[in-house]
């Protein structure tokens, strides 16, 4: 009996192995199709409505272990990271200095959004804040319950603006694009990448092996240090912050995850975003839905007004500008200008330090709150009793 049951619980991993495998295989293959006719951001936008709609339906599979997505930040964090060379970033200059005033910019946008969204809904001030606040939704959910907001409608509000940004970022890209007027584009070092490699390989030149052990080393002592300095989402950010010093040091490369690597971390982000939207979920909370599309739009809408504002003062691409600036979605983000053919060191830059500040800030925009909204412990107390 005991050999029986240990036997039929073979199975069922290797059964949950085989239907994961086959999906990703199927979303890579549909995937590819779409960017031989120039459809942006394929692999995210695939991932993001797949699991969306696998979870609406409730057919989608059982979870994937969590040490999965935790290599899989990880990773994005080591690709991410690949990206802030000094060299790169030498070339942008003095316009780092608006970018980063507009960057500052959308976070005050974002309060302001906010507090006009929880005057017009039920919604408590500190909910309202966390949950429209650009950038860092894993690490703003995280903190939700200690600021005084509900957590579930913050990781609500903030995985369905991830998802209306990472869907709507390459159309808009796509269009602004077209009104560019030739701004300066940086191109990333051939040490990142190297465009002619077989579509199979995984890592950014060389050996396979030793560029892929080096990527697997900095995601495991990345982690650690993160954890260990109490980063906030230390499986993404602390990868990247020790991808970024040892490329800008000159003293490793070739290790970034690239081609069919990279198409898959985007796929699985992107169905571990969907996933999150399952039926009764948005059952509970299809009341904020018309108001937090009509709160995304206008924080949308309003960095791309400052993002045009900015493409007249520097010598920079609006395109380029509105994917560095826009609200939140970093990853999504990251896919998006890959497949544009992006400024990718200024996008992951400015993304980089907005999420940095926006976290550093968190804790001054709670006590804030606080005594703005005095009553906001008491409600989210009374509604965890009911």
């Amino acid at each position: 009996m005991k050999f029986t049951g240990k036997f039929d619980a073979v199975c069922r991993v290797h059964g949950h192995a085989i239907v994961w495998a086959a999906l990703l295989a199927v979303l890579l293959a549909l995937a590819e199709l779409l960017e031989r006719v120039s459809f942006p951001a394929a692999q995210m936008v695939l991932g993001l409505t797949t699991g969306a709609g696998l979870a609406l339906t409730g057919r989608l599979p059982r979870p994937l272990p969590r040490q999965v997505f935790i290599g899989v930040q990880a990773l994005m964090g080591v690709l991410m990271g690949s990206y802030l060379e000094l060299p790169l970033l030498s070339a942008i200059g003095t316009a780092m200095l608006p970018v980063l005033g507009v960057t500052a910019a959308t976070l005050l946008v974002s309060v302001l959004v906010a507090l006009l969204f929880a005057r017009c809904t039920r919604v408590t001030l500190p909910t309202a804040v966390l949950g429209l606040l650009a950038g860092g939704s894993a690490a703003v959910v995280s903190c939700a319950d200690e600021l005084d907001a509900d957590p579930r409608q913050v990781a609500f509000m903030q995985y369905l603006r991830v998802m209306l940004v990472a869907v709507s970022a390459p159309l808009v890209t796509a269009l602004l694009s077209d009104d560019d007027t030739g701004g300066q584009t940086v191109r990333l070092a051939s040490r990142v990448t190297n465009a002619e490699l077989p579509h199979w390989m995984i890592v950014g030149r060389g050996d396979q092996i030793a560029g892929l052990c080096t990527a697997v080393l900095l995601s495991v002592i990345g982690i650690r240090l993160g954890r260990r300095l109490r980063i906030p989402s230390p499986s993404l950010i602390g990868p990247m912050l020790l991808t970024a010093a040892l490329t800008a040091l000159g003293h490793s490369h070739g290790y970034a995850p690239t081609n069919l690597l990279r198409e898959l971390l985007f796929i699985l982000i992107g169905l571990e975003v969907g996933s999150r939207f399952t039926r009764a979920l948005i059952i509970e909370m299809a009341r904020m839905i018309p108001g937090i599309l009509l709160a995304v739009t206008a924080l949308s809408a309003a960095v791309t007004a400052l993002a045009s504002l900015l493409s007249r003062c520097v010598d920079l691409k609006l395109s380029d500008l509105y994917l560095a600036t826009t609200p939140g979605g970093i990853n999504a983000v990251l896919a998006t200008g890959e497949g544009m053919g992006a400024n990718m060191p200024l996008i992951t830059s400015v993304q980089t330090i907005r999420l940095l500040i926006m976290v550093a800030t968190v804790p001054l925009i709670a006590r804030l709150l606080r005594r703005a909204a005095p009553d906001a412990r008491n409600e989210i107390g009374y509604r965890r009793e009911q």
